[in-house]
């Protein structure tokens, strides 16, 4: 079974699946290794993995591997998780579509729907712990130095809920195969 052949066989839901999955491994592999996730007006940027000035006095980049703040490893972990159920999925996904060998097989299915809807939910629950812990005074102790969310952590947010949006359309098209009288 060809590329062609494998998206013309498939269900509706199995093509959009695909295309919701690929475009949210573009968004996790662009929020996993930038420093887009938050920023401050003295031009500090943080990731997952580091922190990065962009003036004068604070040039160059700053690992944060082992930060001792539970709130940071948690989102760390989380998205982590988050990005490798993304990658196995897709995988999972394109296996089903483009393997005559997979092709149609409900188990490769269901396992693709429950890793996006399990990994897409820890995703998401990463970007919110991010998101209500970024702006506290365990960043900066400058009250007055505003820190905003940025591209970064938006696209996470997006991959995280595209996963989901994936996992539910495996999962009809799945229950769909379960229900035919061949099936």
């Amino acid at each position: 079974m060809g590329v062609v052949d494998g998206i013309k066989s498939a269900s509706l839901f199995g093509k959009l699946a695909f295309f919701l999955l690929a475009v949210a491994l573009l968004f996790v592999y662009i929020a996993f290794t930038t420093t887009g996730w938050g920023e401050n007006a003295s031009g500090t940027h943080w990731g997952l993995w580091r922190i990065c000035g962009n003036n004068e006095y604070i040039p160059g980049c700053t690992p944060v591997d082992g930060w001792a703040l539970d709130w940071y490893a948690a989102t760390q972990a989380l998205a982590i998780f988050g990005f490798v159920g993304i990658n196995v999925a897709f995988l999972l996904v394109c296996l089903l579509l483009f393997t005559s060998q997979c092709g149609g097989n409900k188990e490769v299915g269901m396992g693709a729907a429950i890793i996006c809807l399990i990994t897409g939910v820890l995703l998401l629950i990463g970007c919110i712990v991010f998101g209500a812990k970024f702006d506290d005074r365990y960043i900066d102790q400058f009250p007055t130095n505003k820190h905003k969310l940025s591209y970064s952590f938006g696209l996470a947010l997006v991959a995280s809920i595209l996963e989901i949006v994936a996992g539910v359309f495996m999962l009809v098209d799945g229950l769909g195969k379960g229900t035919s009288p061949s099936g």
